[in-house]
This record gives structure tokens, C-alpha cells and sequence, in this order.
């Protein structure tokens, strides 16, 4: 491995951090990559526009938003706290503890748990997924890496709040998170993206659920406009695992996101659940992905949105069947509704199916406004035809929301949805 230049902005991160050699070498790779790939072509999002400048990363961090202090001091279960790539905060809760809970940063993670960090970090989403990812495995600063013991199962779930104060720096975080056999965990990442100087980030997050575990991930993001977020978020499951998605996002800026299962192991299940609300002049590409190789695996991908001002959102839904996943069964459901006419919804399911021996797949997709008829029978019943229209949205949303892990989360989603419907 050559020498990191100093104009390497990889060097700058790594003496920030004081990070183990062995790291720093991984950086370097993934910049080099990240330098000869090209910037990828999206069938619905021009990225030729996006302006790929990664700034310089400041280890001090900005300071704590107002809105999110008070998000973060009203959270009773165990938490993290990243801002700007620097992790603030780490709280881990009695229960964690006593049943033997690993929440720690995911730099203090490459020393302290050095075997499970070697093993898992990086195999899931590599530096060659795409240039993003380079880019994230480049400049990584920030994040966290937990691990749930063999059949430790945990009542309150172990949240991530990251926030990105608008500087020009990527702050590419990255987190990890493993179970061991038989464990149960429900993870969250909570995400505030003020507005700000044109940015791009690249945020990662690695989930191995071992045999005949559970995690449940929940997110909560509202990415703002200002910067360019690309999202990758993968799990891989063993025998008989199960991993549950719940995101809910309320963006207005731009965003290209990935939320995907890789059923490996036979008999695994995954459920992912998207909801969204798109405003102002969001532009978001969110992509449900399932791919399943092992035998006799089942998922299923139900997503909900509504969109309105001059929002253009793309709904992907993908179940890619491999070769030899024998007996494997997926469903697709994708609705969006157009709150305004300014709007723009797109909504796209996708089979792949290299297996003769399926036991079930299918797709439902639609894409349309407000029933009329739905307005005018509320307000028949003397509703407001601005109650009626919000209380229409929030019948397609109000699922999702429910499964968020924490009154927290679902508080604040819902005030971010409210403060748009009002609008």
C-alpha cells in the first residue's frame, strides 16, 4: 500500500482520529477507488450536477442544535449522539449492561472488538458497491458499532441521532451492527440535516443478523436542502433470522437512498415499510431491495407516499431471486398520492427472477390524487376540506409511524409531517 499524500484528504480524517494504520490503509484504497469511478447514471436523478466536494473535516464538531439537545435529553433508552461525523455522546442503559450490550464508536470498535469489527465491517456494504460508498469508506468519521450477545434480547431498542449542521464537509458516518444467535434487537437512527452550503454525503449503515436472530431498524430522516445524500442501508441475515425495516423520511432536499435485505441464510424473512412525504422541492430516490439467496426465504416491501408543493419522489421497489433460492415468496405494494398538482410521484416495481422453484411473487404499484369522492364524504359529515384532505394522507402514513420503535420517534415524525400538512 503506497504512501496517503498530503493532499489526501484521507490523511487529514485519519490524524484526526488517531485511527489504527490498518484503517487508514483501508481509506486509502477506497479513496483511489472513489477517484477512478465515475459518477453513476440514475434512470430518474441527474447526478452530473451534484458538486463532489468533500471539504475538510474539523474533529472539534459544530456546535449542538437547539431542536435536537432537547430531542436527544427527552431519550430514556440507550443512544449515540453524532454531529458532523463526531460522536458526542454514547449512552448505554442498565439493561444493555447487564445483558452484555456493546454501544460503542465505530473507531473505538477496530481496537476494542477487533475480531466481530474485522469480520463484518466493510462485507456488507464494500467499497466497490458504488462511488458513494468509496467515498464513505474513504472518510468515515463518525457512527456507531453495537453488538447484542447469543440470546440477549433487549425490551428498549438502542437509538443513533446524527445531524449534519450544513458545513461543507462530507461527514460521512458509518455504523455497524451485529447480533449474535438468538438475540433480538431493535436499532434506530434518527437523522436532522439542517440546510447549508452545497455538500455531499455518503451515510452507510451494515447490519449481520446471525442465526435465528431479529432486528427490527427503524430511521427517521428529513434531509434538507442544501447538500446531496446518498443513504446505503444493508442487512444480511442468516438461517432462520429476521430483519424488519421501517423507514420514514420527510425530505425537502436532495437524497438517493437504498434500504436492502440479503436473505442469505435459508428460512430468513425480512419486512421493510416505507413511508414518505415529500415537500417543497425534494428530490428523493428511495430504493426497497430484496434479494434473496437462500432457500425458502420470504420478504415483503409495502411502500406509502404523499407528496405535495413541487416535490418529485421515486418509489423502487426491487425482489431479485437468485439462482438456487428454492422456494423463496416476496410481495411488492407501492401507493403514492399527489397532494398537489405541482408534484411529481414515480412508482417502480421490479422482479428479477433467476429461479424456476418460486412459492410466491408479486407487485402492485399505483400513483394518483386524492379521491374526491373520499373529501367530499368528510366533509358531509362536516369536516374541514383541509381536516379531510390531511386525515386522507395520514390513513396512507399512519401505519409506519406506529411501528417506529419509541414515542420519541414517532413524536417528532409526526410533528414534521403535521408542520407540512398545515402548511
Amino acid at each position: 500500500m503506497g504512501e496517503v499524500t498530503a493532499l489526501n484528504p484521507v490523511l487529514r480524517v485519519a490524524q484526526a482520529l488517531q485511527e489504527p494504520k490498518v484503517v487508514t490503509e483501508k481509506r486509502d484504497a477506497a479513496w483511489k477507488l472513489y477517484e477512478s469511478l465515475e459518477v453513476p447514471r440514475l434512470e430518474k436523478t441527474d447526478l452530473r450536477r451534484v458538486t463532489w466536494d468533500v471539504g475538510e473535516f474539523e474533529a472539534t464538531g459544530a456546535e449542538v442544535p437547539e431542536d435536537v439537545a432537547s430531542y436527544v435529553q427527552g431519550i430514556e433508552h440507550s443512544c449515540a449522539l453524532v454531529v458532523d461525523g463526531v460522536v458526542r455522546e454514547i449512552r448505554l442503559s442498565d439493561e444493555a449492561q447487564a445483558k452484555g450490550v456493546v454501544l460503542v464508536s465505530i473507531h473505538d470498535a477496530c481496537t476494542t472488538h477487533a475480531e466481530v469489527w474485522n469480520r463484518h465491517f466493510g462485507a456488507i456494504v464494500p467499497a466497490d458497491d458504488s462511488k458513494w460508498a468509496a467515498l464513505n469508506m474513504a472518510l468515515f468519521a463518525g457512527g456507531v458499532f453495537v453488538h447484542v450477545p447469543r440470546g440477549a434480547e433487549l425490551e428498549h431498542p438502542i437509538e443513533v441521532v446524527y445531524v449534519w449542521t450544513g458545513r461543507p464537509f462530507s461527514a460521512c458516518s458509518r455504523s455497524l451492527v451485529v447480533t449474535e444467535p438468538l438475540a433480538r434487537l431493535r436499532y434506530a437512527e434518527t437523522t436532522f440535516a439542517k440546510g447549508g452550503e452545497r455538500f455531499v454525503n455518503s451515510h452507510v449503515l451494515e447490519v449481520f443478523a446471525s442465526q435465528a436472530s431479529s432486528i427490527q431498524v427503524a430511521t427517521a430522516d428529513e434531509w434538507r436542502k442544501g447538500g446531496m445524500h446518498f443513504v446505503t442501508r444493508r442487512a444480511k441475515t442468516e438461517n432462520d433470522a429476521e430483519v424488519d425495516w421501517v423507514v420514514a423520511d420527510t425530505s425537502d432536499g436532495q437524497a438517493v437512498e437504498l434500504v436492502e435485505s440479503e436473505l442469505a441464510g435459508q428460512g430468513s424473512r425480512s419486512f421493510t415499510r416505507v413511508m414518505g412525504l415529500g415537500h417543497g422541492r425534494a428530490h428523493v430516490e428511495i430504493t426497497a431491495s430484496m434479494r434473496h439467496v437462500g432457500r425458502h426465504t420470504e420478504s415483503e416491501i409495502s411502500m406509502h407516499g404523499a407528496l405535495r408543493d413541487r416535490a418529485n419522489v421515486i418509489f423502487r421497489s426491487r425482489t431479485q431471486i437468485e439462482k438456487g433460492a428454492v422456494g423463496a415468496g416476496s410481495e411488492q405494494h407501492d401507493r403514492m398520492i399527489m397532494v398537489d398538482g405541482t408534484a411529481r410521484a414515480d412508482a417502480i416495481p421490479m422482479l428479477l427472477i433467476d429461479e424456476n422453484d418460486v412459492e410466491r411473487c408479486g407487485h402492485a404499484a399505483s400513483v394518483g390524487k386524492i379521491d374526491p369522492l373520499q373529501v367530499y364524504y368528510l366533509m358531509s359529515r362536516g369536516i374541514p376540506q383541509s381536516t379531510a384532505v390531511q386525515m386522507i394522507i395520514w390513513g396512507y402514513l399512519r401505519d409506519t409511524v406506529e411501528a417506529l420503535p419509541s414515542d420519541a420517534m414517532r413524536q417528532i415524525v409526526v410533528s414534521r409531517v403535521e408542520r407540512e400538512l398545515a402548511r
